[in-house]
């Protein structure tokens, strides 16, 4: 008896040391008032709540696990909002994305927090700081929003390792905030820094120069790499040293980059933004579609798009068909992403399934679901409205899916799929979409589950 006692008292005592620490797990939209460690364990989409999830006190972990928090483009909604009745510091915020709210993250009077390994994108402010300091922010993606980041009377904070690609007003706005250091980060956008209000206290754009690799690929990390939407501007050209531009880039008196960085860095040994990720390479003994030209070299590189892809065989050219099949090199992340990986190996290796169409010829998307994306470089040849249908196959009615073009985010179009039945092909309604003339990215993101042939641009 006395054994036994014992024994219920060790397993209690177990329970009670397992339950230390253990996170908790979010579900859907949350204030969190205690200190802790908290998981999401789906995502969140579609949420009219104006604050997802809410954190109001100290010492909190969110571990988003990569989920997606999807808000209804609501005015002043925010996907994550930390603040209290007084400053807020110790809160971690990583692997999360936020997707159509005003705010995606908003750090409204935060000291000492630290945001890492987040997507922003399709928001109108992708991360809002409105007061924070002492806090940092790393190896994170801000694209597609109006706003990438802005830092509004914030000071000491540290931006570093971020792809700030695709903003449509501007990369980062800074507005009475002094002494951030924002360093080792990519921007891509039409306009890259804007200083409300003109003038601004001096920032430091740049770091002593230390071995990398740096946000592009090259060997020495220092300043920023500057692009603008197309793949030029400041860091794509000019005389360099170690991957390093060697002239200063002056954003204003006060906001000066020393050590800008090269996009296309001389010596750079290949990494992820470069090379296509195991598996990913297209087939040797491919053969090309009838009046393909296959192209041995691209020139225009995975740094250009700011996003880590690149060409399948060759640049697409617009007006032309895309073949579903034919995504961008890269991997998961980069060329694509699914949320149900296969092991493919018909057509080209890789992660995303492709069957062959023994009815019509060629390949094609199988099972493509929601949340699945695909990216496809291609050469715009004339600015100008393009009429967009697509060839799909789906057993249902209601589905869709978007065509973003990366480079001018606020240009994309939804395309609805019809109820065409098993292995049964058809042409889509066509939609208008505007393109500029040049070197792009365009995105296809799914919002159902449909089998997709091909995309026509005329």
């Amino acid at each position: 008896m006395a054994l036994a006692r014992w024994l219920m008292l060790g397993m209690l005592l177990l329970g009670c040391l397992v339950g230390i620490g253990s996170a908790v797990a979010v579900t859907g939209p949350v204030v969190i008032e205690k200190p802790g460690t908290y998981e999401l364990t789906k995502d969140i989409l579609g949420s009219k709540e104006p604050v997802c999830i809410e954190i109001r006190c100290d010492d909190v972990v969110l571990d988003g696990k990569g989920h997606l928090i999807r808000g209804v483009d609501a005015a002043n909604s925010a996907g994550i909002l930390v603040h209290g009745s007084g400053p807020v510091s110790n809160v971690v915020i990583r692997n999360i994305r936020t997707q159509d709210y005003f705010y995606g993250i908003y750090f409204w009077g935060v000291h000492n927090g630290r945001i890492d390994g987040v997507t922003a994108s399709d928001n109108y402010f992708g991360l809002a700081f409105n007061p924070a300091s002492d806090s940092t922010v790393s190896d994170s993606r801000f694209t597609s929003n109006s706003y990438g980041v802005v830092l509004t009377g914030s000071t000491r904070n540290q931006l570093t390792g971020c792809r700030i690609t695709g903003n449509a007003i501007a990369g980062i706005s800074i507005y009475g905030s002094t002494a951030n250091t924002i360093a080792n980060n990519l921007f891509q956008n039409k306009k890259n820094v804007f200083f409300v209000n003109g003038a601004t206290p001096g920032n430091r754009w740049s770091v002593e120069r230390r071995d990398g690799p740096n946000i592009v690929g090259g060997r020495i990390i220092g300043g920023n790499c500057w692009l603008d939407p197309a793949g030029g501007g400041v860091s794509a050209g000019g005389e360099q040293k170690d991957g390093l531009l060697t002239t200063p880039y002056r954003l204003n008196d006060e906001n000066v980059d020393y050590l800008p960085l090269a996009a296309h860095p001389e010596g750079a040994s290949p990494g992820p933004t470069d090379t296509p990720t195991p598996g990913e390479t297209a087939k040797p003994d491919r053969t090309p579609t009838p009046g393909e030209t296959p192209t041995p070299k691209v020139t225009r590189t995975a740094t250009d798009s700011g996003i880590g892809s690149r060409p399948f065989i060759a640049i697409r050219s617009i007006p032309g068909t895309i073949q579903a099949e034919d995504y961008d090199l890269g991997g998961p992340g980069r060329g694509y992403f699914t949320p149900a990986p296969v092991s493919n190996t018909v057509y080209r290796n890789g992660t995303i399934a492709i069957r062959k169409n023994d009815v019509d010829g060629g390949y094609y998307l199988t099972g493509t679901r929601f949340r699945e994306w695909l990216r496809y470089t291609v050469d715009v040849r004339q600015t100008g409205d393009y009429q967009v249908t697509a060839r799909v196959s789906s057993l249902r009615g209601g589905q869709w899916f978007k065509i973003i073009d990366e480079c001018h985010p606020q240009n994309r179009v939804t395309v609805w799929v019809p109820a065409t039945g098993k292995d049964t092909f058809r042409t889509t309604r066509p939609v208008r979409l505007h393109l500029e003339e040049g070197v792009h990215t365009l995105k296809v993101f799914s919002y159902g589950s449909q089998d997709m042939d091909s995309f026509t641009f005329s």
